[in-house]
């Protein structure tokens, strides 16, 4: 067997090529010699055919076919002729084999030569040699196509031993042949069948001769070939090989060189390995200076990784962590390479299985960068986690880079300066309402004492106007109030039925002095068919309030004076209102920015960012639009589009209400004990003669502790209390009545002015206690007993 070396190599390859060129030689020479001795058979078949072919038309014609008979069997006995025959028209029987002609031409004349029939065969089954093969049968048809086509010839292999030159002639039918045979009797096909046995036998000893001086020529050539390759290449090559082979497996010294001993190739060949022997000496100093530097920049992406307060972490496709920082590991007790290989939703979020709005998975799925905030996570706090995706070589997603930053802090924060925003907002309204509380509270001082100054004969209608007028400030009082608590989020959002021009009148009329006294000119184009929407009257107020300030600000900042227009109309299915300003207007590279949160274009301290914020989110709430634009000749124009409810949906809806409340305040309430408590001796009064007219049976108290001894004799139906009183306050009285009268759990309403004070707030959403913010109209208060008192009425 040959080594697998590469000399055995060249040389089965080289030999390979030369036998290969040998066999194809022997091939195209044998393949040459067989196309020649067929083309002689073919001469040979042609030089016997025409003569026979000729001497049948003449023998036939002359009415002598015994003459034809016996030239066919006479030749048919010539050297190399396996057999001589003609085949009938039918393609089926042999010619002369049976009397089937010689009787037709009998039926036909009368008689016949007795000379046709001296040594005539007569065989039963007259089937011709050869006819039944494929190739005969194909001839034949061509032949019947046409008669005149010419000569057949093909190889027939039906006996492998002795293959037979088959050489096929179609003999015509011409005019007088019609005299013995009328039909197409007179055609058929002239059969010569020549052996080609000793054709193929000087072929194979031809052949024999070729392939015995071929293996001594491939024999001789291969030893020659192999000694000049040992010597020109495998040799030298052998050499090279074993240094380079000492030298990697450390037996050599990187200093040993190869000899050249030639210069070819081989020779060139060793020159580069000695050169690069030389490159791999001056390498081996840089390759260890680069793995130092390499070493050392892996610990310092380690350090750096460690070192990151966030908690990362990166996670496979099947949620298997591959590496995790110490932060995050702190946070578990343990060293990263502890957790190395847990699945992340088992250990960040204690789960079986992974979250269904995991930012892995949607990196994993759509090769994004995706985030989340949750708080669900094992240990405490409000996170933001991001994961970033990390491809392989073929692009895909294999792995995320999982960041967690701890963001309660900064949502904390956030909250802080939302409402230091609204602070900021009650503080520079209050500047402005100042003087608009001095005024109705000096209407109400000045009809209170010309009524106390009104003698006792003067005309009660008189009294009433006072007492109305009275009535209207103390209300512009109680609005101005609701207003600084809307700003501060201390009232509950309420919608109602509103007219919008309305809302905007009294908006203005609550800034005006301010306006007025930044010499701002208002105009207001209002559209008087406007339709009234469900809105909420003190968030609107908020917006229109904002508006204003911004373009107040930004009017006096540029030149201290302004205008304002302030227009409404009905746009299709929509009430559009809008603010335009003289202002220096805003550039168009920060007016796309300015309703995110915290933006703002005022100096430091003058303004969070949140106000506009704020606005376009009550705005939204209400299915509304906001949109700001500042025109090239300057100023800004803020548009709001507020959806409109129908007016007889509304009104179906204020029916229902307004009937159940008449129900509710028939006779049902009549006779149920109430008890007022507040330390303002005017308000139990007032809220005395109230609830007196609508026919409660009402004690009062100043404090919590006489409140409690009037309960002790006497149980009430329900209890109306403060929570700011000296001594014995609201919170008190309240937890003394649910250990001792707890029947009142649900029927305690709180009357207050106070809800800014923290314990005011924990208070009442811990009792659940229904309140009502001072000053109030008398029918809010008896539609909040209605409720607290429902399951009364309706036993009732």
């Amino acid at each position: 067997m040959l080594k697998r070396s590469l000399h055995s190599r060249i040389l089965v390859l080289i030999v390979g090529l030369i036998s290969i060129g040998v066999i194809i030689s022997i091939y195209w020479e044998l393949k040459h010699k067989e196309e020649e001795l067929l083309d002689e058979k073919l001469r040979a078949s042609r030089f016997m055919a025409q003569p026979i072919l000729n001497a049948i038309y003449e023998d036939m014609l002359e009415e002598r076919a015994d003459m034809a008979r016996h030239l066919i069997n006479s030749l048919s006995k010539g050297e190399g002729i396996e057999s001589l025959y003609i085949v009938r028209s039918n393609g089926t029987e042999e010619a002369f084999k049976d009397l089937k002609t010689i009787n037709e031409v009998k039926k036909e004349f009368g008689e016949v030569k007795p000379e046709w029939l001296t040594d005539h065969a007569d065989v039963k089954e007259n089937i011709a040699k050869g006819v039944n093969t494929a190739e005969f049968k194909s001839a034949f048809k061509s032949f019947k196509e046409n008669w005149a086509r010419g000569e057949i010839y093909y190889i027939d292999k039906t006996d492998h031993e002795n293959p037979v030159f088959i050489y096929l002639h179609p003999i015509e039918k011409k005019a007088k042949c019609n005299t013995c045979h009328a039909t197409e009797g007179a055609r058929g096909i002239l059969v010569i069948r020549t052996s080609l046995v000793d054709m193929y036998g000087i072929l194979a000893k031809g052949r024999n001769q070729w392939i015995i001086s071929g293996v001594l020529a491939i024999s001789i050539g291969g030893v020659l070939l192999s000694l000049l390759i040992k010597k020109s290449i495998t040799g030298p090559i052998q050499k090279n090989v074993e240094v380079i082979k000492r030298i990697a497996e450390g037996r050599g010294d990187i200093s040993e060189r190869v000899e050249v001993t030639a210069e070819n190739e081989v020779g060139y060949l060793a020159s580069a390995f000695n050169n690069m022997l030389d490159t791999l000496g001056k390498r081996a100093d840089e390759n260890k200076k680069l793995f130092e530097l390499v070493t050392k920049s892996k610990e310092e992406w380690v350090a750096t990784f460690d070192a990151i307060q966030d908690l990362i972490s990166i996670h496979d496709k099947d949620y298997r962590i591959l590496k995790i920082n110490k932060a995050l590991a702190r946070k578990f007790n343990a060293q990263p390479e502890e957790l190395i290989g847990t699945r992340c939703y088992e250990l960040l979020y204690n789960c079986g299985e992974p979250k269904c709005d995991c930012p892995h998975s949607r990196t994993l799925k759509t090769g994004n960068i995706a985030d989340a905030e949750v708080d669900d996570l094992v240990f405490e706090g409000i996170f933001k986690v991001t994961t970033f995706p990390v491809y392989n070589d073929a692009g895909e997603v294999w792995a995320s880079v999982h960041v967690a930053r701890d963001i309660t802090q900064e949502k904390m924060l956030r909250e802080q300066l939302l409402h230091a925003e609204k602070l900021s907002s009650v503080g520079k309204l209050v500047a402005g309402i100042a003087h608009e509380l001095n005024n109705p509270l000096m209407g109400i001082m000045g009809f209170s004492q010309i009524l106390m100054d009104t003698p006792g004969d003067k005309k009660l209608d008189d009294i009433k106007d006072k007492l109305r007028k009275i009535y209207h400030e103390s209300l512009r009082t109680a609005k101005i109030v609701q207003n600084l608590l809307t700003f501060a989020r201390a009232k509950k959002t309420e919608r109602e039925y509103h007219n919008i021009n309305e809302i905007l009148k009294h908006t203005v009329e609550l800034r005006e002095y301010s306006l007025k006294a930044n010499n701002i000119q208002v105009t207001m184009q209002f559209d008087e068919t406007l339709p009234k929407t469900m809105v909420d009257l003190f968030q609107l107020q908020q917006v229109f309030i904002n508006i204003m300030n911004n373009a107040e600000d930004a009017m006096v900042a540029r030149k201290g004076k302004g205008k304002l227009e302030i227009k409404t109309r009905k746009n299709r299915r929509k009430i559009e209102i809008s603010f335009k300003d003289d202002g220096p207007g805003i550039s168009k590279e920060i007016i796309h920015k300015v309703f995110d949160p915290f933006f703002t274009t005022k100096d430091v301290g003058k303004g969070t960012g949140l106000g506009l914020s704020i606005t376009h989110g009550i705005i939204t709430e209400h299915g509304g639009s906001i949109d700001i634009m500042s025109p090239d000749e300057g100023g800004a124009i803020v548009t709001i589009e507020l959806p409109i409810v129908e007016k007889e949906q509304w009104a179906e809806v204020k029916k229902a209400v307004d009937t159940g409340a008449a129900v509710s305040h028939g006779n049902a309430l009549s006779g149920k004990k109430v008890l007022i408590v507040d330390d303002e001796k005017s308000i139990r009064e007032a809220l005395y003669s109230i609830l007196s007219r609508e026919g409660f049976k009402v004690d009062t108290a100043r404090d919590g502790r006489e409140a409690l001894e009037i309960l002790e004799r006497n149980k009430m139906t329900l209890l109306i209390t403060d929570i700011k009183m000296p001594g014995y306050s609201g919170m008190d009285l309240y937890e003394s009545v649910m250990q001792k009268h707890a029947y009142l759990k649900d029927r305690i309403i709180i009357v207050t002015g106070d809800v800014f004070s923290q314990d005011v707030k924990e208070f009442l959403t811990k009792s659940g206690c229904p309140y009502i913010l001072k000053p109030f109209e008398p029918k809010k208060l008896t539609d909040l007993i209605q409720t607290v008192l429902a399951e009364d009425i309706t036993s009732a």
